[in-house]
């Protein structure tokens, strides 16, 4: 049962969720403020509520996908299929309706903790755009898609926007330093994005069988796979022209590793997922080249770790 429910949360993905946060306060935001005495919205406890809130959305998510993806899942992945299987439809709406209260209370006790009521309007937002999502829009061409890259790029602006008051002090204290963390933060959205988009077209070309039995209008159904590996090609060499300017822009944040780990730990896979999304023809080879693309999103997750915030 454990495993079941582990695996209709995606627990891989929820740890790259929570890592994306921890990673994005704990290196970046979290030591300019103590550097310049700037005391942060949120303590330890508090931003690991804020995490626990992100990952409520995110696994309330991934449970009402499955309960409405029921049948298309039976044809595209049977084998990872969870619901009316390990668990009934009725205990999967029960999680769903608990993970959602969960997250809006602890939303609300956060949002008047740091004084900030919209905080606690993002919550019922992103449950009810992801509902939409699940039951309309991931069966329409480019705005599924687009509203998941959105959401991968959210996982770091909520971070930034609930900090937002001390990201304006540091702003008067050292302008600088300021303007390093908001542009690192300002790429890494923007990679979250591109890469998610670029991730989004190949799933589906590879879910096309499922997807035609279940009447939903993406791109390679609506426009032939021919088109459909052209925007995935085009979100890709986006991508990559992103990555190449951006040491190019902001050249003060990056030293001989972070350069060699962006070529090599970035671009090279990136390059490598180009060239098969014109040579995939098998719905296997396109579960790799999805695989490959997900390698590019840790791997920018990864750059984190390696850019120069303090110049």
């Amino acid at each position: 049962m454990l495993k079941a429910l582990l695996r209709l949360v995606r627990l891989p993905n929820l740890v790259i969720v929570a890592l994306t946060q921890y990673l994005l306060y704990y290196v970046l935001l979290l030591p300019a403020f103590q550097a310049k005495g700037i005391t942060p919205a949120l303590d330890d406890a508090h931003f690991s509520l804020l995490v626990v809130v992100t990952l409520l959305i995110t696994a309330g998510g991934y449970v009402i996908n499955d309960i409405v993806d029921f049948r298309i899942d039976l044809i595209n992945r049977p084998d990872k299929v969870v619901i009316n299987r390990q668990i009934r439809v009725q205990s999967a709406y029960w999680l769903y309706f608990c993970f959602n209260l969960l997250g809006f209370l602890i939303s609300l006790y956060l949002s008047f903790h740091i004084e900030c009521i919209p905080l606690a309007n993002l919550f019922p937002l992103a449950v009810i755009l992801l509902f939409v999502y699940s039951t309309y829009l991931k069966r329409r061409a480019i705005l599924g898609n687009l509203l998941v890259a959105l959401f991968c790029a959210g996982v770091a602006g909520i971070v930034w926007f609930a900090e937002r008051a001390g990201f304006q002090g540091l702003v008067a204290a050292a302008p600088e330093l300021a303007g390093r963390i908001g542009s690192i933060f300002s790429w890494y959205m923007a990679f979250a994005f591109l890469s998610t988009m670029f991730r989004e077209v190949i799933k589906d070309m590879e879910d096309v069988q499922g997807d035609v039995g279940a009447n939903c209008r993406t791109i390679p159904i609506l426009w032939g796979i021919r088109v459909a590996r052209g925007v995935a090609a085009a979100f890709g060499i986006g991508l990559a022209v992103f990555l190449l300017y951006f040491p190019l822009a902001s050249p003060e944040l990056f030293t001989e590793l972070s350069l060699f780990f962006l070529i090599f730990g970035i671009l090279l896979p990136l390059f490598l997922a180009l060239i098969w999304v014109f040579r995939a023809r098998e719905k296997e080879q396109y579960h790799q080249l999805s695989q490959l693309a997900k390698l590019v999103m840790l791997g920018g997750l990864a750059l984190l770790l390696f850019l120069a915030v303090n110049g």
